[in-house]
């Protein structure tokens, strides 16, 4: 089975309702390859379908194909495998929520957003140590492919162009995410160019010398096939030569 989340995590998201109706009517076998491009949203929500992926018996891979925020990330870590294209990112961060309140009732808030970050917490303990995840998750870490590799997050780099985002709820994020897409593609195309430019003048210089080494080589059997000139004569006394005749 193939599918693509893609947006928000919220019931009402189409690429949910059709992921949730494609699982009802998978074998338990079949393998599952899943997309997903989304800022998250939903913490209970990412955390079920990782739960529906992990508990599958098929194997599972998840693809990234532009970023896996928030509760985005969490349905990563119901995968057998994750692969992230090399101009992709993920985000980990803390719950958070709108409050409204006595005090009294803002510090239940507080209790209760701790309890659901161990929750998502205890999502990638089973790839990344505690500590460390927890270190990322307070500052709200934006993690590029190469980093995700790094700290096992993912098991696999791809390369493509990188996609940008689409949500209706975090609209500022969303810019601010496509702009860094953007500019890590503007930074590896000016790196690539760098490169060729290097290469190429390299090469231009390798071949000059190797001219120049012909055209000595020439000039060097040029000469030594000359022929050498007849020795110079001496003049003879034509009056000697005479007198003894």
């Amino acid at each position: 089975m193939k599918h693509k989340i893609e947006g928000d995590i919220i019931s009402w998201n189409s690429s949910i309702w059709d992921f949730n109706y494609k699982m009802k009517n998978v074998k338990d076998d079949e393998d599952i390859e899943l997309e997903i491009n989304s800022y998250g949203g939903d913490l209970f929500l990412g955390i079920d379908i990782c739960n529906t992926l992990k508990s599958h018996q098929g194997n599972v891979t998840v693809t990234i194909t532009g970023i896996a925020a928030s509760a985005a990330s969490l349905i990563c870590m119901g995968a057998d495998k994750i692969k992230a294209h090399a101009n992709t990112m993920m985000m980990v961060h803390n719950a958070w929520t709108y409050a409204a309140g006595n005090a009294k009732d803002l510090r239940k808030v507080a209790d209760d957003l701790e309890k659901m970050s161990m929750s998502a917490m205890k999502s990638y303990t089973h790839r990344i140590d505690k500590d460390t995840i927890q270190k990322l998750m307070d500052e709200e870490t934006f993690l590029t492919a190469d980093e995700c590799l790094e700290y096992g997050l993912i098991d696999e780099i791809i390369d493509a162009e990188p996609e940008t985002v689409e949500s209706e709820v975090f609209q500022n994020k969303v810019k601010e995410i496509n702009s860094k897409l953007a500019s890590k593609k503007s930074a590896i195309a000016t790196s690539s160019i760098a490169v060729i430019d290097e290469e190429m003048v390299q090469s231009m210089i390798s071949k000059l010398e190797e001219k120049l080494r012909n055209e000595i080589k020439k000039l060097k059997n040029q000469k030594e096939k000359e022929p050498a000139p007849d020795p110079v004569q001496p003049k003879q006394n034509l009056g000697k030569l005479f007198l003894n005749l």
